[in-house]
């Protein structure tokens, strides 16, 4: 059996409704240098079962499936990291899909371009399982660096590709860390190496967008932790030629807290309708 070229990190709990829907969607990629590592974050569901199932009746596919007491998202992904043997990582969430070309045109693009660490790809929200994305061969391509990522959201973690060695130097996700530590450590990605977007729709999110289902309190807790990992990056100033100065942190810390206000705003006007 070859050496995958992509592991793909699926973390999962309590997932025994969605974790096949994302697990099919890896294994119908077009491109096939991949493996897959799930990693049981404690569930106490059918899921550990189900995927066990999963493995046996598609063994002509290199699939781990591992267990932690229940710990979060952040240690279960550095647990895959740690478990893979990919150049390249590439992230699933247990109640997400991808497009069947999401790997091919990635991994086609890091090919022309070595010099990009961190790749991630547009996504569409999908409710009911309507507008599932199609995708397209032609796209747009943005590079992205550290100062961009500062004022806006270029990734969705299962959108993104990124080579193993930076995940590694940069020492994964903050465990400590329950809200935007993905920010985090993107923004430290991009603070040494290059990124960028592909402008297509591949991954399809199976989630109410912001303000639905009261998630206000989860906004608050995004926002202080987004908060604090600004101030972590102004005190890593040393380390790194992309500075972030009295003014930008200035400037940066009033954008976050304009568009969480924002958010807050449409959260209470949705709620009034």
């Amino acid at each position: 059996m070859n050496k995958a070229s992509v592991s793909v990190i699926i973390p999962y709990y309590n997932s025994e409704r969605t974790i096949i829907r994302a697990l099919n969607s890896v294994i119908n990629q077009v491109y096939k240098n991949f493996e897959i590592i799930l990693i049981d974050d404690g569930s106490t569901d059918n899921s550990y079962k189900i995927v066990d199932s999963f493995i046996k009746n598609n063994s002509q596919y290199q699939i781990k499936n591992l267990h932690q007491k229940n710990s979060g998202p952040s240690k279960a992904r550095n647990l895959g990291i740690k478990k893979s043997i990919g150049e390249y990582i590439a992230f699933l969430d247990s109640d997400d899909s991808w497009d069947k070309n999401k790997l091919k045109i990635q991994m086609d693009f890091i090919e022309s371009r070595q010099d990009i660490f961190i790749l991630g790809c547009d996504h569409k929200i999908v409710e009911d399982n309507r507008n599932i994305i199609k995708s397209k061969n032609l796209y747009k391509f943005r590079e992205v660096n550290f100062y961009l990522r500062l004022f806006k959201n270029y990734f969705s973690t299962p959108s993104v590709i990124i080579k193993k060695s930076a995940l590694l130097e940069i020492g994964g996700f903050n465990e400590d860390q329950k809200y935007a530590e993905d920010t985090l450590l993107y923004l430290k990605i991009l603070r040494k190496y290059k990124g960028g977007k592909i402008q297509l729709p591949l991954v399809n999110l199976y989630k109410n967008e912001f303000g639905q289902g009261g998630l206000s309190r989860n906004l608050i807790e995004t926002e202080k932790c987004e908060l604090k990992n600004f101030k972590e990056l102004r005190t890593e100033n040393y380390k790194y030629n992309k500075k972030i100065n009295i003014i930008l942190y200035f400037v940066i810390v009033t954008f976050s807290l304009i568009k969480y206000l924002r958010r807050i705003l449409i959260i209470k006007l949705r709620k009034q309708r």
